[in-house]
């Protein structure tokens, strides 16, 4: 068997949920801000995982890996998007060269099928169903991270300035590939949401001017989002780095949850300000802080008892999902450490009673 059918099957399985009520139904209670009875969570640390399953094209943007293809550190491979990679073994690879750094090339351009794949999982769907779980459709698009590939960084921030037509042409081609995609999961009627892994954040600011998000990106956007609300599926939007300046257009945009693997780097507090009540936050433990060697296993309990008191979920009747960062080898993660999170979330608030 396929190993990422295996995992799939694996997370099947059901948790504990109060009786009466599926997994499903807290994580859209949650997500809506309507008083689930214990905070849902998405844990491949535990076999059958949690509350959540995530399908869709197994592929990422860029497609698999170097080292999923069996390269050595340093070797290159060409993506099915055009771009060249070098391999850094780990789970992200280096781009070298963009094929549309360029944007008078795009005429030229033929973007690859990523999203026929889909039909090797859809069988899976009515397990999801059984097993009562809330299923979220992978972005394979990623439309923000993908024209950072085709481009390259530099050509990308130089766009609405120098090739701004092409930039809005390069969008439109990326955003009407992602509604197709969005009408392909709201068809299927057992998919409840979209996420998108698209980082807009640097350790510090944003990328760009919030004003230039706003004039060239946020319309497309806000399609992106519409659509998935008319199919009745939640826009989860993982974003990483410090992307406050972003968060009353995520607001007024309607994204419904917000994934971030950083908070502690925005602060806990901040977050619980500006979003409370409005975004449903879907937290790790920050990965750039677990991991690191002064950090202790009671020190990642505290920061997980800390995170779920000033999150405030129950004054917010819901509002929050705890997430284990699914690659922890390229954080190293420890075993010991990934054990501490999963329990310490299961004692504040994931567990059976609260």
């Amino acid at each position: 068997m396929n190993p990422t059918v295996w995992a799939t099957l694996r997370q099947l399985g059901r948790v504990p949920t109060p009786k009466g009520i599926s997994s499903r139904e807290i994580v859209r209670r949650a997500i809506e801000f309507e008083d689930p009875p214990r905070i849902p969570y998405y844990f491949l640390y535990h076999p059958s995982a949690g509350d959540m399953i995530i399908v869709g094209p197994t592929e990422a943007a860029g497609g698999f890996s170097g080292a999923d293809r069996g390269l050595s550190i340093g070797e290159t491979y060409v993506d099915r998007w055009g771009v060249k990679y070098e391999t850094t073994g780990h789970y992200w690879d280096h781009a070298i060269e963009h094929p549309l750094a360029d944007l008078d090339r795009l005429q030229h351009y033929r973007p690859p099928d990523v999203i026929s794949s889909f039909k090797r999982i859809r069988p899976l769907l009515p397990l999801a169903g059984w097993g009562q779980k809330y299923v979220v459709g992978h972005n394979p698009i990623q439309m923000y991270e993908t024209m950072r590939a085709l481009m390259g960084f530099e050509a990308l921030m130089m766009a609405p300035y120098d090739q701004p037509e092409g930039l809005l042409a390069l969008l439109e081609l990326l955003t009407r590939r992602t509604l197709d995609l969005i009408r392909l999961y709201g068809n299927t009627r057992r998919i409840h949401a979209l996420t998108t892994p698209e980082d807009w954040g640097l350790q510090t600011s944003l990328q760009m001017k919030i004003d230039l998000f706003r004039e060239y990106y946020k319309p497309f956007y806000r399609r992106i989002i519409d659509a998935c609300h008319q199919y009745g599926m939640h826009f989860i939007w993982h974003n990483c780095g410090y992307i406050v300046d972003m968060f009353p257009d995520m607001i007024e945009l309607g994204v419904d949850v917000v994934q971030l693997d950083q908070p502690r780097l925005m602060g806990h507090e901040l977050l619980i300000e500006q979003l409370g009540g409005k975004i449903c936050m879907w937290n790790t433990v920050d990965i750039q802080w677990s991991g690191q060697e002064g950090v202790s296993v009671e020190d990642i309990r505290r920061e997980v008892a800390d995170m779920v008191r000033a999150y405030d979920v129950k004054g917010h009747r819901g509002g929050f999902i705890a997430k284990h960062y699914p690659q922890p080898w390229d954080i190293e993660l420890s075993p010991e450490r990934q054990r501490a999170i999963y329990e310490a979330f299961l004692i504040n608030g994931c567990g059976p009673s609260r």
